[in-house]
């Protein structure tokens, strides 16, 4: 019997992951990128999208919980959120969990990722049925400068940023960011790992300093990520995000109120880390 084995290829990291596959669930090209789904015995269904893991459902509530939760609860009030990317349904899952949000737009580019989520990973996608929610299938960036509605958080769940993604961190996607923000408003993106993309995540912090009062840095551990140290840049316009204003009383696997706290890198390392020079990421091949 010859075993099946997927090579992850990606342009963004030094490393390539190999996966044991038992079983092609979904293999298709959607109008924007390439789009496999896949089971492995440890990590049970696997999405890629043109070669780079996105999640596994195995582990993906790490990311999906840190990227949504420090934010919601270190606003006092988030009634309505901004998803821009995150077609996969789970950061839409976990930002639903919270009874304070009254609305959630998501802006989404590839319609083609949310149809395959439905369809084939059952545990991320239950969001897209609730009321609250609300998907607009266009270019995070155009949504952006152009829209005049206000949220309360913006949340970036986006792919690497390379290609069509890197758009998003520009300097005017960020300030566009801000501005649809109301005055207390908050911002957080997943940044890529401290091992492999800490040039991009200096590069970031520094951005968000420009725009907003207060920019910070916090981390969490995912194992199926290159570099494995994941980050996420968070910045307020007016509230501490080290601060937990509202308890915790949702479901969660990993993140809780003293997780919160912990998660942010110690000042010290942070000024050290945002201050420094030096070219630590990959150049994309």
């Amino acid at each position: 019997m010859t075993e099946l084995r997927f090579l992850e290829t990606d342009p963004f990291a030094p490393i390539h992951y190999v996966y044991d596959v038992e079983e092609i669930v979904c293999s298709r090209r959607t109008e924007h990128q390439q789009l496999l789904i896949f089971k492995s015995g440890h990590f049970g269904r696997v999405l890629v999208l043109d070669g780079v893991v996105q999640l596994t459902e195995r582990d993906e509530h790490f990311y999906h919980e840190m990227l949504t939760h420090v934010a919601l609860h270190a606003h006092p009030h988030p009634a309505d959120v901004l998803i821009i990317g995150g077609g996969d349904g789970g950061s839409l899952r976990e930002v639903l969990k919270h009874k304070a949000v009254k609305r959630v737009q998501m802006v989404e580019l590839d319609r083609g990722v949310i149809e395959a989520s439905k369809e084939f990973l059952p545990t991320l996608s239950t969001g897209f049925a609730d009321p609250r929610a609300h998907v607009l299938e266009t270019k995070g960036e155009d949504f952006l400068a152009g829209t005049g509605d206000k949220f309360d958080l913006v949340i970036m769940d986006s792919t690497d940023p390379v290609g069509p993604a890197a758009t998003l961190f520009s300097d005017e996607c960020l300030a566009s960011a801000a501005r649809v923000l109301r005055d207390d408003g908050m911002f957080v993106a997943q940044t890529e790992s401290l091992h492999f993309h800490l040039d991009f995540v200096r590069e970031v912090q520094k951005k968000l300093a420009r725009v907003f009062k207060l920019a910070d840095l916090y981390t969490a551990p995912l194992a199926t990520y290159g570099g494995n140290w994941w980050t996420f840049s968070i910045a307020s316009k007016a509230h501490e995000p080290r601060e937990v204003r509202r308890p915790c009383e949702i479901d969660t696997k990993y993140y809780a109120e003293d997780v919160h706290r912990q998660a942010f890198l110690p000042p010290t390392l942070r000024r050290r880390l945002v201050d420094s020079h030096g070219e630590s990421r990959p150049k994309p091949h």
